[in-house]
């Protein structure tokens, strides 16, 4: 992939572009600018450049600043280090182009494109080598959150910092969903400032804690997958359909869930399974399904605005969706409803 004069990366295969449309904040071939620049988004670091008699070249970053986290397009411009030492949050760095030596502790990793890297409180983290044309995606992930989810998933309070492994292949498998999810979250970037639309925002950075927590080892892996999970009490279960029926469009994560049953996630997927063989997750689209097709089956509004309401960020895999659980696309349900209110 090669990048513009503006920074822009031209890779088929880039599904951030949206994210580039973010105002470039180094406005200058400046170095300082943006070692000041990143320092202020993210964390103190200790940043250099390898050559410092060398001007960079178009070095970039653009940043949001979301609820639960914040994303910086970032690219030096110039061979650099970065060295923030110990992290107060939880953090991940998607290269888009070029390499970057990363270290978290004791392990060493060299991230580039379909090798991701995650970094933890309670290790020292650096990056001793960041090239001139590598392009990262960096996402500060907030500490309370993350473990306030995992918390959830395990059924209990997390004592201790998750400690991640720091290599996170994402070219395929759980990593490519990870990445489907961030690029659905950073689409979000220029919707307009609606409640609707701040809700589905929410939902998806939650989303990507979760699916950080399911998707890449770390130091508590084990106890989630450990063994046969105990049963979930029938009331418990019910408790949770009963939710859901009543309010499907609010943002649940499996960590709700099992949170609102009071058990453990890998307990509440048992018995979903057991029960509708579906996940729970499975089953909140199933019923959102339903209540968008009753509401199309109305022949008002339209399908896009119906998809938004019930949490279908993609009107491709909503309508894909859609057709699978009813046998026609949305808008033919839409156009049935209205021919019938005509005759």
């Amino acid at each position: 992939m090669n990048s513009d004069a503006q920074g822009r990366t031209d890779g088929p295969d880039l599904p951030f572009r949206a994210f580039l449309d973010v105002p470039n904040e180094v406005t200058a071939p400046d170095f300082g600018l943006f070692r000041d620049t990143l320092n202020r988004h993210f964390y103190p670091a200790r940043i250099d450049a390898h050559d410092r008699r060398a001007t960079p070249r178009r070095p970039r970053i653009s940043a949001v600043h979301l609820a639960l986290t914040t994303i910086g397009y970032v690219q030096p411009g110039i061979t650099a280090s970065v060295v923030p030492g110990e992290l107060p949050a939880y953090h991940v760095n998607v290269v888009l182009t070029g390499r970057v030596v990363s270290r978290s502790g004791d392990q060493e990793a060299v991230a580039s494109p379909g090798v991701a890297t995650v970094f933890g409180p309670g290790r020292h983290t650096a990056l001793p080598r960041w090239d001139a044309d590598a392009v990262q995606l960096s996402i500060k992930l907030s500490r309370t959150r993350v473990e306030e989810e995992l918390s959830a998933l395990l059924g209990r309070p997390v004592v201790r910092p998750i400690d991640f492994h720091l290599a996170f292949p994402v070219g395929d498998g759980p990593g490519r969903r990870w990445t489907a999810v961030l690029s659905a979250l950073l689409q979000t970037v220029h919707l307009p400032a609606d409640p609707v639309y701040g809700h589905h925002q929410e939902l998806l950075e939650r989303s990507l804690v979760t699916g950080l927590l399911l998707s890449q080892p770390h130091s508590y892996t084990e106890q989630l997958l450990a063994g046969t999970p105990p049963p979930v009490h029938h009331g418990a279960l019910d408790r949770v359909v009963e939710e859901i029926e009543r309010a499907p469009d609010r943002g649940y994560t499996v960590a709700d869930l099992a949170r609102l049953a009071g058990t453990s996630a890998r307990s509440l997927q048992y018995a979903f399974r057991e029960r509708y063989q579906v996940t729970p997750m499975q089953f909140v689209r199933q019923v959102r399904l339903d209540r968008a097709h009753d509401d199309l089956a109305q022949g008002a509004g339209t399908v896009a605005d119906t998809a938004a309401y019930w949490g279908f960020t993609n009107p491709s895999r909503f309508a894909r969706a859609y057709r699978d659980r009813f046998g026609e696309f949305p808008a033919a349900t839409l156009a049935a409803a209205r021919s019938r209110g005509r005759r």
